[in-house]
């Protein structure tokens, strides 16, 4: 008979890709999880995963068999939820993993919310950049992630359900007295000049905004590549670069002190949702957490 457990590893496996990995995920040490993996593959009486360079990859019988579990990890986590429904506690810890701007401009008001209304439940929060984060939900290192639509979430439908939580609008951001600072719109095209200073490092929000600047004919003079957003907005408050930054980024009490927004045409807006192991989102725990990255959201929007 298939352990359980043991699924759950293989499971894990196919999304973190190594077995040290899976075994800082679970907290159990390297020798243990290869040793309930070797045993699996006893129970299966076939070959489950191969050493592909430094990357471990499931064999097509794996891959099958991850396949056929995630319909029985879902009833497993609907039967738990059932359960926890039953008792109607909102206790416990739960583990949200956050891309910086939603944690900014949306989690200080989740955790007042929850702290207000379930001072028994503990909200443990990451920053991961989007692609890590739905990679953490998948292989249930946490319960909630938050993501952005230039993730790529093909891969994990069949582990993983999916919900909108809010629309995020990137703006230029300028000194007050920058030459632009008036203006109600800009169009991208018409700044081939300007000096930027842009965040390079996270892979996916600078494909999303070189793809911008290419489709409006301009190569951006990035003059400062900055990783912290307030960095950036104070050496933008100090000279003439200009940057461009979500809205959620922007929520904080004076943070545009000195500084001016202006809208960007056409549109730079991406979708921000929330992902998490199927079957779970009826716990009434992580409901609860649910319900407020809601209404936080809906504030903002409004």
């Amino acid at each position: 008979m298939l352990n359980l457990g043991r699924l759950h590893l293989l499971s894990e496996l196919s999304v973190l890709g190594t077995i040290t990995a899976v075994a800082e995920a679970v907290h159990l040490t390297r020798p243990a999880v290869s040793q309930q993996l070797a045993q699996l593959e006893q129970e299966a009486e076939t070959a489950l995963f191969e050493r592909v360079g430094k990357r471990i990859e499931l064999t097509p019988a794996g891959k099958r068999l991850v396949e056929q579990s995630h319909e029985l990890f879902r009833m497993v986590n609907d039967m738990e939820s059932e359960l926890a429904k039953g008792k109607a506690e909102v206790v416990g810890e739960i583990r949200l993993a956050t891309f910086g701007s939603a944690g900014v401009g949306i989690l200080p008001g989740v955790f007042q919310q929850l702290s207000d209304s379930y001072p028994q439940l503990t909200l443990s929060v990451v920053e991961l950049e989007p692609a890590e984060a739905i990679k953490a939900a998948a292989a249930n290192q946490v319960d909630i992630a938050i993501i952005d639509d230039m993730v790529d979430t093909g891969p994990f439908t069949e582990k993983l359900d999916f919900f909108p939580l809010c629309t995020d609008k990137f703006v230029a951001v300028m000194a007050a007295t920058h030459r632009l600072a008036g203006r109600k719109v800009i169009r991208l095209k018409e700044m081939p000049n300007e000096k930027w200073a842009l965040n390079l490092s996270a892979m996916h929000y600078h494909s999303f905004l070189i793809r911008a600047f290419h489709a409006a004919g301009v190569v951006p003079k990035v003059i400062a590549n900055y990783k912290n957003s307030a960095a950036s907005l104070h050496l933008v408050k100090q000279t003439d670069l200009v940057t461009l930054l979500p809205t959620l980024m922007l929520q904080m009490d004076g943070v545009l002190n000195g500084l001016t927004t202006v809208n960007i045409s056409p549109d730079l807006t991406r979708k921000v949702s929330i992902a998490l192991p199927k079957g779970t989102s009826a716990k009434p725990s992580v409901k609860a957490v649910i319900d407020a990255l809601n209404d936080v959201a809906t504030k903002i929007a409004d």
